[in-house]
């Protein structure tokens, strides 16, 4: 993610500010790139978090401003009430949900990986087989053929498992994308 991408998503995740406070927040952190210079980008963008992080904090101290600017009206405290309420209530439901995604993902990225090392033994093999066919060549060269057909069969095989992986680490990409709300098109299908 470079400058760009960062104050693009940025801006589209403070769309519930006024156009006012929202060019006012990204001038902020404008002005603060431009501080810390292009070589410094990438240390900005680690240290600032995901642009999702910077908009939540954001909007969280635009919502504690509206609160104490209006600390009178009795609907916006029952509406932050209510949000806390429904937070308490989710906890036991949701992280758990959360943590059960997460393993499964890891469960299945390690699941990818070891396979991805059985497909790099099966080219080693292959490598191994098709050197074996070599020594034999001269000595039985039905062996070293046998040996040839079987170094191209395990080849072969480890290529073929290297796609379905690239394939599958495509697929749980765009469903880690999907799960975190990023639609092909920009967040939330915008």
């Amino acid at each position: 993610m470079n400058r760009r991408e960062f104050m693009q998503e940025l801006r589209e995740r403070l769309g519930r500010l006024s156009p006012d406070e929202r060019d006012a927040a990204c001038a902020y952190y404008e002005e603060y790139f431009d501080e810390a210079g292009p070589d410094r980008e990438q240390e900005v963008i680690r240290e600032l978090g995901s642009p999702q992080s910077t908009a939540s904090r954001i909007l969280a101290d635009h919502a504690v401003k509206a609160a104490r600017e209006a600390p009178g009206n009795p609907r916006k405290g029952l509406s932050a009430l209510w949000f806390v309420l429904l937070a308490v209530i989710a906890a036991p439901i949701a992280l758990p949900a959360v943590m059960a995604i997460v393993g499964v993902m890891i469960a299945i990225v390690a699941t990818l990986f070891a396979v991805g090392l059985a497909a790099i033994g099966l080219v080693i093999g292959g490598v191994a087989l098709f050197v074996g066919g070599f020594v034999t060549l001269f000595m039985t060269p039905a062996s070293a053929l046998v040996l040839f057909g079987v170094a191209f069969l395990l080849w072969g095989a480890g290529k073929i498992v290297f796609a379905v992986i690239g394939a599958l680490f495509s697929l749980l990409g765009q469903l880690v994308g999907w799960l975190f709300g990023r639609a092909p098109g920009g967040y939330y299908g915008k």
